[in-house]
């Protein structure tokens, strides 16, 4: 194998680790987005590599390194993300005192057994191989895959609107993906096709959960 097709192997092993916490990311970008919406921010916490850009949501998105002190005033709607890429194990008291307090916390990692994500209320747990090549940037990788899917769908549900994209612009692609389901499902009213669109993300999946929930059809 060259390694060309190495890179695309390995980038095809982190997508499928990835792609199989597609429950419990949905789960978890639901709670995001209600606490968003709520006037939460969001602590994004170590990693050991940026962040992704665009998803500054005015002040309500600050990225951290896993030793930061985050100011005392945080609210009950704050969330907390850690990315579990060696993260300090004194972060994981600092997480169940945020969660004693009602704030959210998650912790998105490729560790089996992971202080951070105990001590966390949901944890994002992906399946790697333990060795290998390349196994710390796979990690990496991976870890910024499930945190930009996760910080996308959070976003879109909650409504608002990632760097570099106006409230309108954000507002009339939803309005349009709405009438999109509303002509491939007659049934629905305006409210419940937007919601849909901003729980499963897009018009193919919102329709395919609306026939499996409301027909029990499976394709």
């Amino acid at each position: 194998m060259d390694l060309l097709q190495t890179i695309f192997s390995n980038n095809k092993l982190v997508a499928e680790a990835v792609e199989r916490t597609e429950p419990v990311l949905r789960r978890l970008s639901l709670k995001m987005a209600e606490r968003l919406r709520s006037g939460g921010r969001i602590f994004c916490l170590g990693g050991g590599s940026p962040v992704p850009d665009g998803y500054g949501a005015g002040e309500n998105f600050f990225a951290l390194p896993a030793d930061a002190s985050v100011a005392a005033d945080v609210g009950k709607n704050d969330i907390f993300v850690a990315l579990d890429c060696g993260a300090p194990a004194t972060l994981a008291p600092q997480m169940r005192a945020w969660r004693r307090r009602g704030m959210l916390t998650a912790c998105i990692t490729c560790e089996s057994a992971s202080s951070v994500a105990s001590a966390s209320e949901i944890a994002v747990t992906m399946t790697l191989e333990t060795a290998g090549e390349n196994h710390l940037l796979k990690v990496r990788t991976a870890l910024q895959m499930a945190l930009d899917a996760l910080l996308t769908l959070a976003l879109a549900q909650s409504g608002a609107a990632s760097a570099g994209s106006s409230p309108e612009k954000v507002g009339g692609a939803l309005e349009k993906a709405a009438a999109s389901l509303m002509k491939e499902l007659p049934a629905l009213d305006r409210e419940s096709a937007l919601e849909l669109i901003q729980r499963h993300g897009s018009v193919r999946k919102a329709a395919k959960a609306y026939r499996e929930n409301v027909f029990g059809l499976r394709e």
